[in-house]
């Protein structure tokens, strides 16, 4: 009598959402960071054990790395949806407003990916400590984009340093998640955004 064969893949099949798992993931290191994030912390979260974490999205630094593309992708879709604003100076003020929600959100996605310093440790590869910085350095050109493309516009004149105050506005995020993170309130931090955005420089009186 011939055995009849099963349509699941030879081993024990997955019986966890990947996406669910992974974004379970993304909010433990978001809340605790690389190197304080523990494989029983996330294999908690995640709802699996070991030997499916490793066999479904390889070794923690790995998990790491498809984590902050996640949370990554996310920022990526608010920043775009705010820097899209006509006006360049509502655009700015609209995407520090917007994180001042994000984190204070006791709900939130966490913070971590944003305050966390440079990897320094020995487990992570030089490509995933290149990763991360280079997500940091993706915040500050989007907003020099943007910038830039105000000085074409006018909306500020052609002397301004668009380098400068994009670092000066990527500042500003990276602080205010830094001090969201330690229990600033968002009453608290949204004035701040209001004080920032007084260094907003004066309108060009021309077009360019």
């Amino acid at each position: 009598m011939s055995k009849k064969v099963s349509g699941n893949p030879t081993g024990r099949p997955r019986a966890f959402s990947e996406e669910q798992a992974l974004d379970a993931a993304m909010h433990v290191f978001a809340s605790k960071g690389y190197e304080s994030a523990s494989l029983t912390d996330l294999t908690a979260a995640m709802g699996i054990n070991r030997v499916s974490m490793y066999a479904t999205f390889g070794n923690k630094e790995a998990l790491f790395v498809k984590a902050m593309t996640r949370y990554t992708d996310v920022g990526a879709r608010r920043f775009a949806q705010c820097l899209a604003i006509s006006s360049a100076r509502q655009a700015i003020e609209q995407l520090l407003y917007d994180s001042v929600t994000m984190f204070t959100d006791a709900e939130g996605l966490g913070v971590c990916f944003v305050t966390q310093g440079p990897l320094t440790n020995v487990e992570a590869s030089e490509e995933t400590k290149q990763f991360v910085a280079q997500k940091r350095v993706e915040i500050e050109l989007a907003l020099r984009h943007r910038l830039d493309q105000a000085v074409e516009e006018g909306e500020l004149a052609i002397d301004v340093s668009t380098i400068d105050l994009a670092r000066f506005y990527a500042v500003m995020i990276q602080g205010i998640a830094l001090q969201a993170q330690h229990g600033g309130t968002q009453e608290e931090l949204l004035r701040v955004v209001d004080v920032a955005m007084e260094k907003w420089p004066q309108p060009s009186n021309s077009n360019h």
